[in-house]
């Protein structure tokens, strides 16, 4: 039977109104709907070969950290953070570092296992900060979606480094992005960006197991400790791949026409995705000296979140449109065809449930009122037409708007702009949300049949 909180899932108003009241939500897939498309990414192949007893210590992690899941369902989240029992976690965990083979991996995968007893401390995080880890491990009360708990809820995941997408992400932080930025708007700065792992993930348990999926986790921020000078991006290639493969291609294949196909599995496209994301990242840090979102927090705190996740989106776009595709071989179409595909996978989640898909809805509907891309009737569907140096201008506007804004502290402009270009102004891109709201919500399915003995399967 449906959710009986089961709407459209585009109804902004509706849904805004419920965001954050999903805390006693126990089913597999979020938001409510009465139906979800899958495609399913086997964690298996990336699993490394570790020996007989690694699978077997990663079911018995999984079995405790979804024990802990459940209890957290009836009992609530804990102060700090922490699990209501931490110890079955921890044991698990240290059980599984005793199988990595490097003494790096095994000595955080034991860090963690302690914080995962008593809370993180500066020492715990300053020796993860310093270790260089080839297959990493993670337990914890890990964020999930902002319009579902603003509290973490029990994870844990595995990944591995990826060498190859590593190695894209150090050629783009040596190109002059901080300069790139000051010719936007001179007051603009880049923060300390925190370190950047490109990885494949092969074990993933507890909340981040349900739908739908994060390509990404920032530690240890995601795990409850604010503003600590120790960060770290996870980023999971294969399973952003899949949700490319999935949703956003298709997606720009038919609803788009600017001047690019998008092929998330052409190898000359290898580079983009790992790129997009680290974009977003450098755009979270772009700031100028007044930035304080205070005010605006205060405010609406919904329109602060999205609002902050829309810079990213920009500035992020714009790092990889303008700085880093052409050193790497790409053109400026590429990168915007990757970018305005994404646009279309968020928006396609609904309206009013996720801070980010209404941010990429407002970016759309930024340049759809600005004149960058049409909404056109092509074979009885709506098409996004724009000529693609048209939409980066749109990008750059913006970048500008929001640096008056909302980098400017100005909760009264920020405001403005979210009332004029948000979901909560739904006619401009109209055509657009019938067409998606027609498609069934999908989702990417983890098959991890490498974890399951003959005692798992009972």
């Amino acid at each position: 039977m449906a959710d009986a909180r089961a709407a459209d899932r585009f109804d902004h108003s509706t849904n805004l109104a419920r965001a954050g009241t999903y805390r006693d939500h126990r089913g597999a897939f979020w938001p409510p709907s009465d139906g979800y498309g899958l495609a399913v990414l086997d964690l298996g192949p990336s699993v490394p070969e570790l020996g007989p007893q690694f699978p077997g210590a990663l079911a018995a992690l999984r079995s405790a950290v979804e024990a802990e899941w459940r209890r957290t369902k009836e009992a609530g989240v804990p102060a700090r953070r922490r699990f209501n029992d931490p110890l079955p976690v921890a044991k698990a965990l240290r059980e599984v570092a005793e199988q990595l083979p490097g003494e790096a991996d095994r000595h955080a995968a034991t860090l963690r296992a302690g914080a995962v007893e008593d809370g993180y401390s500066d020492t715990i995080l300053a020796e993860l900060a310093g270790l260089r880890e080839e297959h990493t491990v993670v337990a914890g009360q890990i964020s999930t979606w902002f319009g579902k708990e603003v509290k973490g809820l029990p994870t844990a995941f595995a990944c591995r480094a990826d060498a190859a997408r590593q190695a894209f992400v150090e050629a783009a932080t040596r190109q002059p992005s901080a300069d790139y930025l000051r010719s936007l708007h001179p007051d603009l700065l880049l923060g300390d960006v925190p370190a950047y792992g490109a990885t494949e993930l092969f074990f993933m348990a507890g909340e981040g197991d349900l739908h739908p999926k994060h390509i990404a986790y920032f530690l240890p921020e995601d795990e409850g400790v604010k503003y600590s000078p120790f960060k770290k991006t996870y980023y999971f290639a294969n399973t952003h791949a899949a949700l490319l493969r999935a949703v956003s291609a298709p997606l720009h294949r038919e609803l788009t026409a600017t001047g690019a196909d998008f092929d998330p599995d052409d190898a000359r496209w290898a580079a983009i995705p790992t790129l997009g994301v680290l974009g977003h990242e450098f755009g979270h840090f772009v700031h100028r000296p007044s930035t304080d979102f205070t005010a605006l927090n205060a405010a609406d705190r919904w329109v602060s979140v999205t609002l902050q996740e829309v810079a990213a989106d920009v500035f992020g776009a714009l790092l990889l449109t303008e700085v880093w595709a052409e050193p790497l071989g790409y053109t400026q179409t590429d990168a915007l065809s990757y970018y305005l595909a994404e646009c279309l996978r968020y928006v396609s989640r609904g309206l009013g449930h996720f801070p980010d898909s209404d941010g990429m809805y407002l970016q759309l509907s930024y340049f759809q009122q600005l004149g960058a891309l049409t909404v056109e009737s092509g074979g009885g569907r709506p098409v996004l037409t724009g000529d693609p140096e048209v939409v980066l201008a749109g990008l750059r506007s913006l970048a500008r708007v929001l640096a008056d804004t909302l980098l400017a502290g100005d909760a009264a402009g920020s405001r403005s702009l979210y009332r004029a270009f948000g979901p909560a102004t739904p006619e401009p891109l109209a055509p657009l949300v019938a067409a998606l709201r027609d498609r069934p919500l999908m989702s990417v399915e983890y098959t991890q049949e490498h974890l399951y003995s003959g005692a798992d399967r009972g």
